[in-house]
Parts: C-alpha cells; structure tokens; sequence
C-alpha cells in the first residue's frame, strides 16, 4: 500500500512514467506481440470526433488518464451527436468536449491529447462495455486479479487469488459503498490472459504493477499499465491482514520456481480447447446472473476434455485447473453466496 501510495505521487522511475502512457505503452506491448485497441486517432482538439473517417462507435480516452476517468465509449447519433454508453447520456460535440476539459484540467498535465480507439467485444456479452481484469503482479508472479463490470452503477467487482481462486467478500476483502459484488467469471482465454501478465509485469521496471486487460473472442487484448490502481488507492476494496501479508510477501521475495502450469508457454496456453463463442456466452452469462447450470456447463466441459485426452495430453493440468475453478463458482451459486 505504500508503493502504490508513492506511485500515485510521483512515478519512482522514468521508465515507469513512460509506460504508465496508453501512447507509449500500446506501441511497446505491440511489438512484444499482444494485441491492443487499433489506434484511430491522436487527437490534440476534439472537433476531429466529427471527422466522417471514424466509425459509428468508438471509444475516446485521454492519452494520460488512468482508472477510466474520461474514458467514454461513443455511438455517432448524427453529425454532432453521440451516445456515450459509459454515462449513459446523449451528447452534442460540445458536450463532449466540456466534459473532456474538464477532466483533462483534474488530471493536471501539460496540454491535453485524446486517443481515439476501437471499440473491443468482449466474450461475455453482458452490456456493451468489455470487462476489465487487473492482474496485479510482482516480478513475473500474479497475486491478485480484479474483475471489474462497468455496465451497472454503481460498478461490480469480484476479486481472485493469482490462480482465478475467487476471494471471500467480507473475509479476505471487503468492497466500500461505491462497487457492488459481482460474481466472478473465469474469462475465456484466462490461460493466456495470465501468461501476458507475468511477461508484461517483467518489462514494467517495478516490484508491482497492474497489467489491465480485456478478453475479447480473438484473445486477450491489452489496456495499460497501472502501478497505482485505484481500487486499492481509493480503497473502493480494503484487503483483510492475511491478504495483505500475502501481497507484502510477494512485494519482498525473490520468484520462487514456477510450477508447472505458471511456467506453460504461450503456445500450449493458445491452443487450448475452448467453448465457442455462443456457448461459452450463454453459460459464462447464466453463470454471472447467479445461475449455477452455467457454471456446471462450462466445469463439465472442462472435465471432459481433461478426462478425454488424458493424463499425457499436453493441455491436461490447464483442463483440470479451469474444471476446478468452475466448480468453484458452481459450488458458491448453489450456497446462495452471490458474489
């Protein structure tokens, strides 16, 4: 909690104010061969939003913000009219680019600049804004993974051990007034999700930073890096003494040797066995609406294949750790415990 208070401060080292940049960081994380958002624009004055080249829905950020503040997610209504589904208002242009200054001027830099991205369809089909998990990571290790659901308001959030074990709300956490529980969701492609957070966390110059990311039908795809997130700045959740001895830890030890499904390289992790997009929406989404059957659909797929392939298949101990976790889930919707 003290390096992330530090963080929120002053960046400890210039590689890591670099990074904290969408601007810098997408380019970077492209290159290593993740995919982000397709760039649409740069722009330093927001009249460009009336530019006829870009789609009809679109989110607009600010190149230096950070914990979705300013961030909204656009549908053209007509030549100077919006819908933003991140506040769900209508908007003229100029309504657009009064709320934009005004959080440009709360985040106190130099002179503003907006990017304009695509717009990622996320694989759960639960509202038209994308999940967001946050992996927060020390050194090649993930500790904690946030998942946070910004279609309802206030937000829902679940949180996960560094192995997508959901957490207990009220025993190893507990949420402040401004989130709601969310039942937790294993994403699709958790497997690699996980693997690019341990990668990523390496290049980040720090003992600790959050890798956001969304899952979308083609894989995982990259938000930013984030060394101090909100949540815990903010204190939107507060972690339990135990939780927070286990971060502290991670925060102080050298990366003990991996086991064998952290030290699973990317190409076994992609060329996993997955549901199909209809499917996996329909039980991932029954699931988060507090439907048990979703949850034993997508654990018994799982089994299957690990039970199918056998002990000596390469995606073996992936299948059965997935099963695991959804069983979980399957368990804690059938005791009532919604989140």
């Amino acid at each position: 909690m003290s390096f992330v208070a530090d963080e929120f401060r002053r960046r400890g080292t210039a590689r890591r104010g670099e990074l904290a940049q969408k601007i810098i960081s997408h380019p970077f994380v492209e290159n290593l061969g993740m995919r982000v958002p397709q760039r649409l624009a740069v722009l330093e004055a927001l009249d460009g939003l009336a530019d006829a080249g870009l789609p009809d829905l679109f989110v607009l950020k600010l190149a230096n913000g950070w914990s979705s503040r300013g961030v909204m997610i656009l549908e053209r209504q007509g030549p100077d009219r919006f819908f933003d589904h991140m506040a769900l208002q209508n908007l003229t242009l100029d309504s657009v680019k009064d709320i934009q200054l005004e959080k440009a001027a709360s985040f106190a830099t130099k002179a503003p600049v907006w990017i304009v991205e695509e717009l990622i369809h996320h694989t759960l089909g639960v509202g038209a804004i994308p999940f967001d998990y946050k992996f927060y990571c020390f050194r090649g290790r993930v500790g904690l993974i946030v998942q946070i659901d910004r279609n309802t308001g206030p937000v829902k959030m679940a949180l996960f051990d560094g192995d997508f074990r959901p957490l207990r709300r009220n025993t190893d956490y507990v949420l402040s007034e401004t989130a709601r529980p969310g039942m937790p969701v294993i994403p699709l492609h958790a497997a690699e999700m996980l693997w690019w957070a341990q990668r990523l966390s390496l290049e980040a110059d720090s003992p600790f930073v959050s890798i956001d990311m969304l899952d979308s039908p083609e894989g995982p795809v990259f938000g930013e890096f984030t060394y101090s997130p909100g949540g815990t700045h903010r204190k939107i959740f507060v972690f339990s003494n135990d939780m927070l001895d286990k971060l502290d830890a991670l925060m102080d030890e050298t990366a003990p040797e991996a086991d064998a499904l952290a030290a699973s390289p990317l190409e076994l992790r992609s060329g996993l066995a997955k549901p199909a997009g209809l499917p996996y929406r329909a039980w991932a989404g029954y699931a988060y609406g507090g439907g048990a059957r979703g949850a034993e659909r997508l654990h018994t797929f799982y089994k299957d294949l690990a039970v199918d392939g056998g002990e000596d298949a390469p995606g073996y101990q992936w299948y059965r750790h997935l099963a695991a976790r959804w069983a979980g889930i399957r368990d804690r919707l059938r005791r009532g415990q919604l989140g």
